[in-house]
Parts: C-alpha cells; sequence; structure tokens
C-alpha cells in the first residue's frame, strides 16, 4: 500500500474547521514570545465566573470564531494561564500546535507534567514527537497512558509503528480498539498485515472489528481487501465508510481511487468531499494529489493553508515542489 496513507498521523495537520478558501489563507505568523510574568507558575484556583476562568473563556470563543483569530486567542491564553486559569494551558497548547509552534507547547507543558498534570501529558507528547525528541515523547506517551488515556494509547501506538516496533505497537494499538478508540483497529490490522508473515491475524482482526454502526472500524476492512486484490469490495467498502462519516473516509477513498482505480477524476471528487466536511488532513491530502498529478500552482494553495495549520508533512512537500525547476 502507498506510504501516502495517513490515517496514522500522531499531531493534527490542520485545523478542522476552515471556512476560507485555501488560495487566500495569510501565512503562519511569527510566533509569539514564550513566557509571561508567573507562565510557569503552578495553576491555581478558577476565578469566579466562568467555570474554566473567563479568560480561558474567551479564548475558547476566539479559536472558535470562523474567522482565523488564533494569534488573538493565543494572546489572550497566555494572559489566562499567567493568570493560573486551570483549563488554559491545554487549551493554549492547541491553539499552539495549530499554529505549528512545538517549542512553545513544550515550554509551557513540561513543568506542569512534571508536576502532576497528566491530563497535559498527550499535547506534550506530540509535540516532542514533531520536534524529533522520540525519547522523551515516548516518557510523555506512557505517563498520558498509565493514566488511562484512550487516545494516547492509539497515538502511542502509531509512534511506535513508526519506531519499527512493531509488537508493541500491535499490542498498545489493541489496547486503544479494546477501549473504543474508532481508529485503532484500522492501525491494527496494517501492522499486521505489513509486519507480519502470517496475513491472517490481520483478516481476522478487520473483519471481527468492522462494525457500520464505526465506520471507521470499515476502513481497516477495505484496507485488506485491497491488499487481497479484491478490488471491487473494496471499493464498496470505502465507498460505505465515507458515506458514513467514517474519519478520513473521502480521502482514503480518494486515495483507492487514485491508486487502484487511476481514476483521478472520481478521487478529486472524493477530495472535494473531503474538503466539504472538513475532514482531518483534507488539504495536505488534496495539495498532494494535485502534486501528484502536475498541478502544482493548484498544490501550493492547499500545501500553505495545512502547513499554516502546522503540518509538518505540507511544509516537506512545498519544499519538494519549490525545490523541482519542472514544477514551475
Amino acid at each position: 500500500m502507498s506510504d501516502k496513507r495517513v490515517l496514522d498521523e500522531s499531531v493534527p495537520d490542520e485545523r478542522p474547521p476552515a471556512t476560507t478558501p485555501p488560495a487566500t489563507t495569510p501565512p503562519a505568523t511569527t510566533p509569539p514570545a514564550r513566557t509571561l510574568p508567573g507562565e510557569n507558575l503552578p495553576d491555581g484556583n478558577v476565578p469566579d465566573g466562568h467555570p474554566d476562568g473567563p479568560l480561558t473563556a474567551r479564548g475558547q470563543r476566539l479559536l472558535d470564531d470562523e474567522e482565523d483569530r488564533h494569534d488573538e486567542a493565543i494572546a489572550v491564553l497566555r494572559q489566562a494561564v499567567a493568570a493560573r486559569e486551570p483549563a488554559a494551558p491545554a487549551l493554549l497548547a492547541r491553539a499552539y500546535l495549530d499554529r505549528g509552534f512545538r517549542f512553545e507547547v513544550v515550554d509551557l507543558l513540561v513543568p506542569r507534567v512534571k508536576a502532576g498534570r497528566t491530563d497535559l501529558a498527550l499535547l506534550l507528547a506530540d509535540a516532542l514527537a514533531g520536534i524529533g525528541d522520540v525519547d522523551r515523547a515516548e516518557d510523555a506517551y506512557r505517563v498520558a497512558v498509565n493514566g488511562g488515556d484512550v487516545e494516547a494509547m492509539h497515538t502511542f501506538g502509531v509512534f511506535l509503528r513508526h519506531r519499527g516496533r512493531y509488537s508493541e505497537s500491535a499490542l498498545m494499538l489493541r489496547r486503544a480498539a479494546e477501549a473504543g478508540h474508532p481508529l485503532a483497529p484500522v492501525n491494527l490490522v496494517e501492522v499486521q498485515w505489513e509486519h507480519l508473515d502470517d496475513p491472517r491475524p490481520a483478516i481476522r482482526t478487520a473483519e471481527y472489528w468492522a462494525d457500520e454502526s464505526r465506520p471507521s472500524t470499515l476502513l481497516g476492512l477495505a484496507f485488506v481487501r485491497t491488499a487481497t486484490r479484491r478490488f471491487d469490495d473494496a471499493e464498496k467498502m470505502y465507498r460505505r465508510a465515507a458515506e458514513l462519516g467514517a474519519h478520513r473516509g473521502h480521502i482514503e477513498y480518494a486515495l483507492f481511487l487514485q491508486e487502484v482505480r487511476d481514476d483521478l477524476a472520481a478521487a478529486e471528487r472524493e477530495l472535494e468531499a473531503a474538503e466539504r466536511d472538513q475532514e482531518t488532513g483534507w488539504a495536505l491530502a488534496f495539495g498532494q494529489f494535485l502534486a501528484d498529478v502536475g498541478r502544482p500552482a493548484e498544490a501550493r494553495a492547499y500545501l500553505l493553508h495545512a502547513a499554516h495549520w502546522g503540518s509538518l508533512e505540507a511544509a516537506a512537500v512545498l519544499e519538494e515542489l519549490d525545490g523541482d525547476p519542472q514544477d514551475d
């Protein structure tokens, strides 16, 4: 299967809601200075009013605005952190990650996780993994997993897969699947298929977990059907998963149409549907597709959008495009 499959990205590469067309998205701005007075103090009591604190509430509203107001939100949330509103560090970390400010996340969260804020460990682990500090990332993932964070179980399983530790990855992904994570069965199937000599465990896993009430699980069965060259069955499964709203369902179906069917027009229609539905990673997937089919100018608009929202993969593809004179 193609290495363009990105079901298992451990750090979100885009802000899910986006109302501005890619071509008009502003470039990423310079990150703010890292530390405000009092920012590294332990979190204190919640002020009167909003349960998360008034500054945190205002920052949340700015992040939820239809317009891109992340820079304003970050400024407000830094004040909320300095005021020791307990919910502020997590929200500020997410805002930083949206913008790709991973070092700022590390500075913000390391002292808090060390002080016992295990609820922040997954965000810290994702930031550390994003800057290539894999040893500290693993430590942070384990803190989150030991705290019972199901999302951390899945993400840590993916992290171990990328580290070539397939047996450990499979165990962690199975644990996440059993805890109810919708994407864990898919990634478990892929680990079993690609890194075990016997394909039967992957087939059994895919069939066991496939459930239309959890449409993302159908993608594992679609993967196996594709790998065993049962392409008609695979296409039905991909189409059904997309119709039911599977995570990245339109994107995965588009990849199948591009790579297996060589139906570029149909693949582009699915990517357009992914954009309409704001599927996670839609801009990166669309930009990569357009680059693959020789439409670099259009690709850049989507890739710039993804990079603006923190996608390292999009930045790498842009660098490749800019370094290839034949793409001009």
